[in-house]
């Protein structure tokens, strides 16, 4: 497997506008945007209840999503992604590939056909282009997913590193630790910013993927006293022995980051409306990567 940059051949020195990373507040569940340079938008879930992140979305001015990732189908990652489709234009829709047996899977595949939103299963390998320099690329799952795992459906979460300049964004899903074992069998790389997997849960965060990994931040949404002891003393001792900034939905509500290709910055709160900017340096994009419209 490649990086992105290394896919692209490109210089580790790059100009470029403000990549924005929202960990939207949705309680003890996911929903990530991000808005690029040029104000594509990409949702990561959508959280658990109905208007999780559709309210919030409405409230940021998005009104359209250029690529929506369902990570998995646990109700607290796509719950609220019905809304989603129903509210927001939506130029792809990219889920693991696993099906549930539950009416809230059944009724959100039932909207995407019903909408004719373009679909795709996730494969590592596949590689978007956002902006010119800002690449997402899919880690997992594989052609052969996991079995007889803890959880199967965790464990075959859509795993993406993000790409802008010098920083890279890695986000997980509910991975764990066999999905970890699989994704460093190819070529992770060092990445700045780790969503960490699974809300914190000690079934992820191997000792292994963080040596890996290397995050100088991790980002991780859940919910106030959640009935799972999210996240897990023994994933956030590791964090902190390895020098690992945190940032807890639970703690700060909706957090920030913003990455200008060489630096990042961390603001918790809410956030005013996003934002684009203008890329500074054409950098070119060579086939099979499929640009994001």
């Amino acid at each position: 497997m490649f990086t992105a940059l290394a896919l692209l051949g490109l210089s580790s020195t790059v100009e470029a506008g403000t990549l924005r990373v929202d960990m939207l507040d949705v309680g003890q569940a996911d929903s990530i945007l991000i808005t690029t340079p040029a104000g594509k938008r990409v949702l990561i879930d959508a959280g658990k209840g109905s208007d999780d992140a559709s309210e919030q979305l409405r409230r940021m001015g998005v009104d359209k999503l250029n690529l929506v990732v369902a990570t998995h189908p646990h109700q607290d990652h796509v719950g609220g992604m019905k809304s989603v489709l129903e509210d927001i234009e939506v130029g792809l829709y990219l889920d693991s590939g696993q099906t549930h047996t539950t009416a809230t899977y059944e009724k959100l595949m039932a909207t995407v056909e019903a909408r004719e939103v373009p679909y795709q299963s996730a494969l590592t390998g596949q590689v978007f282009n956002l902006d010119d320099g800002i690449v997402l690329q899919v880690l997992w799952p594989g052609e052969r997913k996991l079995r007889g795992t803890r959880s199967d459906l965790n464990s075959n979460s859509v795993v993406v590193r993000v790409d802008h300049g010098e920083n890279c964004f890695l986000f997980t899903g509910d991975a764990e630790e066999p999905t970890e074992r699989e994704v460093l069998r190819g070529e992770v790389g060092e990445c700045d910013v780790l969503k960490v997997a699974h809300h914190g849960s000690d079934h992820s965060t191997s000792d292994a993927w963080l040596r890996a990994v290397n995050p100088s931040i991790a980002l991780i949404s859940c919910g106030q006293d959640n009935r799972y002891g999210h996240p897990g003393q023994t994933t956030v001792d590791k964090l902190r022995q390895s020098g690992v900034a945190i940032y807890r939905t639970d703690e700060t509500g909706h957090i920030t980051v913003q990455s200008d290709g060489v630096n990042l910055a961390v603001t918790d709160g809410i956030p005013s409306n996003a934002t684009g900017g203008k890329i500074a340096t054409s950098l070119g994009v060579e086939a099979p990567i499929r640009s994001i419209q």
